[in-house]
């Protein structure tokens, strides 16, 4: 089992029992105390976790959602073909917007259009970015550890002065009635002021997105355009605009 699903277990046993013993994971996990006590420690490291003599709890002042190194190794293959989708968007010369989140990174791979202008503000995204020579507008703020992004009020004033030819934003839930929604007030508060700034919005959300409600909205189900695999059944496909990659659109 690699590491990013070890503590994917870990996280969902501290939300079902409000806590984890070194002893109770090595049999679950089926690995050494060394490896546990290990994978603990770069948890806490993390503000995932807070550590005590035997055992772990959720850091519930910093965990709000699951940290890039976790949601990177979920839903793979979906991302990768909704990131497939929404690189081939981007034509040359634009100024982009990519977001942070494992969904806007799954795209960096596919991008070919030349001559274009990133403004992120993801490390991850950034540091590809700089590794492809392309141009890249980097926001100032606070660091979110858990996202590996920067926000804050810093970074909305940035954004003031920024417009966007097309923007591509991640989404921890999309729901009938409330529309896009976070975990996370401030980078909820950035989301919006990209889509305000942007002349085309796409919300990069794999199927498992649908039907789920997430504490802070930051958009209408108008005001963006869903890349995605597919659409639940439940879901209205009459509230949204919406491109999936079986070439299915309604736009």
């Amino acid at each position: 089992m690699k590491k990013q699903q070890r503590w994917g277990t870990i996280v969902n046993i501290c939300h079902q029992n409000g806590k984890v013993d070194v002893r109770g994971l090595t049999q679950e996990l089926h690995v050494s105390e060394a490896t546990i006590r290990r994978d603990l420690q770069q948890m806490e490291d993390l503000n995932m976790i807070d550590r005590y003599y035997g055992g772990a709890k959720l850091n519930n002042d910093q965990y709000s959602e699951p940290p890039m190194v976790i949601k990177s190794e979920t839903n793979n293959s979906q991302k990768e073909s909704v990131g497939r989708m929404a690189a081939g968007l981007i034509r040359n010369n634009q100024m982009v917007y990519l977001d942070a989140g494992s969904a806007a990174y799954a795209m960096m791979r596919f991008i070919t259009a030349k001559d274009i202008t990133v403004t992120t503000v993801s490390i991850p995204n950034i540091l590809y970015c700089g590794q492809k020579g392309i141009s890249t507008i980097v926001l100032g703020g606070t660091l979110r550890w858990s996202t590996e992004a920067v926000t804050g009020n810093q970074t909305l004033k940035q954004l003031e002065d920024l417009y966007f030819d097309v923007a591509f934003i991640g989404v921890n839930g999309i729901h009938e009635r409330v529309g896009f929604t976070t975990s996370n007030e401030q980078e909820a508060a950035v989301k919006l002021k990209v889509i305000e700034h942007s002349a085309v919005t796409y919300i990069l959300a794999d199927n498992t997105k649908f039907n789920k409600l997430c504490p802070v909205k930051y958009a209408d189900l108008n005001q963006a355009i869903i890349l995605s695999d597919d659409i639940p059944d439940g879901f209205s496909k009459d509230l949204i605009r919406y491109l999936l990659i079986s070439g299915e659109r309604k736009l």
